[in-house]
């Protein structure tokens, strides 16, 4: 026994020995044997598992848009494509192991039948990874080598996936009509994705109905469930954007019976509902209600909600769409997209029906959820911009409203409301006092309070004069408590209970709890802290009627320019007219009125009830101010249009300069700027020019001269944007050291040596010299790019810039968008802790560029270069 033991040993000895011997240059049986072996069951075997297992991941992480038609293919996001480059580099390297050791490129082909299963795995391995130029080099490569093998086809299958990717749809469909076009394709082609990626190509070129077609077809021959789940959904999307109810419907209850993901089936099914409202509606809310029922659903109670208040939208059910979307809101868990898209329906609801206040609080909680990349991310930053501007208005205006109501109370009835008041807040403080115990106590005990009821607090009697604090908080507070506390805006309506807001409570809040009051008592006990706001003498009263009367008139621009509701416009307009006999804002109220009406008439479908028209206010203004701007203009109205050219010209030659700034030529700038202050004392946007100089000041890296000019910026025009914009500045100054000469402040734009464009790249880290030894983080950085990008190597050079930095400088990368992909994944990977979240300056540079830099040393300047050509839009 121990005999014929040794005999094994000694020929497993030797056939090793012979194997390992084996030449991939000879075409003999042991030698493909042994080539062919290896690379599948190490390399090519290690490789395909790793990628499957990374790709699964990356697809259960995915999280679908079901407001959008799904993508046909997932490919991960951008972020998802960062985190799997570890992973995929292993891959790419085990695959370049076995091409390079086992290839038998002998004679008229390859004779290693498992090496264009490697360029297959390294293909996709790259288009994972969204190297795009890579993934498609590799496919064309082993499509055109490997003639009739396994993976030919396949190859050019993700050939053509990698160009729709790269959106050159020609070449996309060049390479499926060249698979189409083969007489006979293997047997395990994956003819269910062929259809799909030719389905792909039609729908991202807008052919619709062709991709219907070709995705029919995909789903017949599918045999991954999953697979087959997805494709049927996007078919069901398809046919509800063509107009084909009924095959969506049966579509989606296809995908809901069948055994498709929790996330596909449960949207299914919501599709499904909606797609019935044509037909029996309250069957589709019994289905949506069915589901609100069900636990399993619970993440998901606000998409049911918002399901049925779809419904009641578009039958005109207005009160209980509202209840249902404050509902979803209300039972959110962790669908901050959902409640994005709650609270921006619910803005618009309110937006179109004219309630401004609640829109803009419904605009502003929405912007803080949405996405920069959103379609409408713009329109309702603006919008919420724009109705808080209103807000504010009619704060101030409910405001000195209530206060002057309280001051013409009889003494004793407004030491009654005082005491109540008082009273008031204590009760609030008190439970106020208990729920921060409970709190504590919850901290201690996670069972504590389970049962309690909520506490509540505050109530809709509130007068403004009681929290003067909430004024100037304005409507911050509604991102900590969503849509509760909406401002009323009943100052304009004449029956308050139409109020949308009437049934809203006033937001909780305090008065001024930092001062001590009488006896080290709070400042809210003194009944003094109530009164002393009061406009209780005639001084007092004018300047409260001062800032109504400018409220209602800025109120009402608002209204007439940016929101373009003249209806309102002219309410806010006529009511300031009616309130008051003279103040600063009535003949440009009166004004205002005649212009909106001369718009009107213009139009050709206006007609008067009450005889009121562009001619009445005229009349008024001739009368009333004769010698004013506004009389010469209602006089010659061509001098209207003349102004009107005349401030065009001005917006022109403004626009003319700016660019110039834009460009780095400061002191032309400058010239211009002081000869059209001097010149031109009528020119409508001075302040613009005085802003302008400024920063062309700036520019020229004069930081006590620039100071200097914002300053009179601020001095000249109080109150507007410019000056606000060189408050701004000159805050952000200040806590850099603004007092100190050196280069341009991060606010300017980068000097003008700077030229944006593609080419040679470098990524430059600036590492202070005064953090210590760079040796530890040179050798992190050449563990992050083993890691990241081996199969690219990235050069490092560490050299002195100046007495605060040294310069680490990556690359070079073949381009910009390269560049930048490095920089991107280095300032997001976590390994590097401590040096890409420090605050030192890094960014990608241009090898013209770095030149300059390099001479230069100007880091602000072109951080904020960098930062304008490259971040901004990314």
């Amino acid at each position: 026994m121990a005999r014929l033991d040794s005999f094994r040993s000694a020929c497993l000895g030797s056939a090793l020995l012979l194997l390992a011997g084996c030449s991939n240059e000879k075409d003999a049986f042991l030698n493909r044997t042994f080539h062919r072996l290896t690379a599948r069951d190490n390399g090519w075997f290690n490789a395909n598992e790793k990628l499957k297992e990374t790709v699964a991941a990356m697809e259960k992480a995915y999280v679908d848009d079901y407001d959008e038609v799904l993508p046909i293919f997932i490919i991960g996001s951008e972020d998802q494509a960062k985190a799997m480059v570890p992973d995929l580099e292993i891959c790419i390297d085990k695959c370049s192991t076995v091409i390079e050791r086992h290839s038998m490129d002998i004679g008229k082909g390859e004779k290693n039948t498992w090496i264009d299963d490697a360029y297959f795995v390294a293909g996709r391995s790259h288009y994972y990874k969204r190297a795009y130029f890579d993934a498609e080099r590799t496919f064309d490569y082993a499509a055109r080598r490997f003639k009739g093998m396994n993976r030919q086809m396949e190859c050019k299958l993700w050939f053509a996936r990698t160009a729709i990717q790269n959106e050159q749809y020609a070449k996309a469909q060049s390479a499926l009509d060249e698979i189409k076009n083969q007489k006979e394709l293997p047997k395990k082609f994956p003819h269910d994705q062929l259809s799909a990626t030719q389905a792909d190509v039609y729908l991202r070129r807008g052919k619709v109905d062709d991709a219907i077609v070709d995705l029919e077809h995909a789903v017949s021959i599918c045999r991954n469930r999953g697979q087959r789940s997805r494709w049927m959904f996007i078919l069901a999307q398809l046919y509800m954007a063509k107009g084909m109810e009924d095959k969506a419907i049966a579509t989606f209850n296809k995908v809901a019976r069948s055994n498709a993901p929790y996330e596909l089936g449960f949207h299914a099914e919501i599709f499904q509902a909606l797609s019935s409202m044509q037909g029996n509606t309250e069957q589709a809310r019994k289905k949506l209600r069915r589901m609100r029922r069900d636990e399993k659903n619970k993440d998901h109670f606000d998409m049911i909600e918002y399901a049925l208040a779809d419904l009641d939208l578009k039958e005109n059910k207005d009160s209980s769409a509202v209840a249902h979307l404050k509902e979803s809101a209300r039972v959110s868990t962790t669908d901050t997209k959902q409640k994005a898209k709650t609270f921006l329906r619910l803005a618009d609801y309110f937006f179109d029906d004219k309630r401004y206040p609640p829109a803009q609080q419904y605009y502003d909680s929405t912007r803080t959820l949405l996405a920069e990349t959103h379609k409408r991310f713009e329109e309702v930053n603006t919008r919420a911009d724009v109705l808080g501007e209103l807000v504010e208005q009619l704060n101030i205006i409910a405001f000195e409203d209530s206060v002057q109501a309280v001051a013409k109370m009889d003494p004793e009835e407004r030491e009654k409301l005082i005491k109540q008041r008082i009273k008031e807040r204590q009760r609030e403080e008190d439970e106020k006092e208990a729920a921060e115990a409970a709190a504590r106590e919850a901290q201690t005990d996670p069972n504590a309070g389970q049962n309690k009821p909520p506490q509540g607090g505050g109530d809709a009697s509130a007068w403004y004069f009681y929290n003067p604090t909430q004024i100037a908080r304005g409507l911050a507070e509604f991102k900590k408590k969503w849509g509760n506390r909406p401002n009323e805006d009943d100052w304009r309506r004449k029956d308050k209970s139409g109020s949308a807001l009437a049934e809203e409570e006033p937001e909780e809040g305090t008065t001024e709890d930092g001062k001590d009051g009488k006896d080290g008592e709070p400042a809210w006990k003194d009944p003094e802290t109530w009164t002393k706001d009061l406009p209780m003498d005639e001084t007092a009263l004018a300047a409260s009627d001062a800032r109504v009367c400018e409220a209602m008139y800025i109120a009402g621009t608002i209204y007439k320019e940016k929101l373009k509701d003249t209806d309102a416009a002219i309410e806010s307009f006529e009511v300031l007219n009616g309130r008051f006999d003279e103040c600063r804002y009535t003949p440009e109220s009166f004004y205002q009125l005649y212009r909106i009406y001369l718009a009107k008439e213009k139009s050709g479908s206006f007609f008067s009830l009450d005889d009121k028209g562009s001619a009445y206010y005229a009349g008024i203004i001739m009368e009333r101010w004769p010698d004013s701007e506004f009389a010469r203009l209602v006089s010659d109205p061509n001098q209207l249009m003349a102004d009107d050219q005349r401030k065009g010209r001005e917006e022109s030659d403004y626009a003319e300069v700016y660019k110039n700034y834009r460009e780095g030529h400061y002191m032309p700038v400058i010239a211009t700027c002081n000869f059209v202050i001097a010149e031109t004392p009528n020119n409508h946007l001075l302040p613009k020019y005085h802003l302008l100089k400024a920063l062309a000041v700036g520019g020229m890296r004069e930081r006590e001269a620039f100071r200097t000019a914002l300053l009179e910026v601020t001095s000249k025009y109080p109150g507007s944007d410019e000056a606000k914009a060189a408050q701004d500045i000159l805050a952000q100054l200040d806590r850099s050291g603004g007092t100190s000469s050196g280069g341009a402040p991060p606010e300017v734009v980068a000097a003008p040596q700077y030229t944006a464009g593609d080419g040679p790249h470098f990524v430059v880290v600036l590492y202070p010299n005064s953090a210590g030894p760079i040796a530890p983080q040179k050798t992190r950085i050449s563990n992050f790019n083993q890691a990241n990008f081996k199969s690219k190597p990235v050069s490092m050079e560490a050299t002195v810039l100046d007495t605060t930095y040294q310069a680490i400088k990556l690359g070079p990368f073949p381009n910009k968008a390269d560049a930048m992909g490095y920089y991107n994944l280095f300032m997001a990977t976590p390994d590097l802790a401590g040096l890409n979240d420090a605050g030192y300056p890094a960014f990608a540079i241009s090898t013209a560029n770095f030149a300059i830099f390099y001479k230069d040393k100007g880091v602000d300047a072109y951080t904020a270069f960098f930062s304008e050509n490259y971040l901004q839009g990314q």
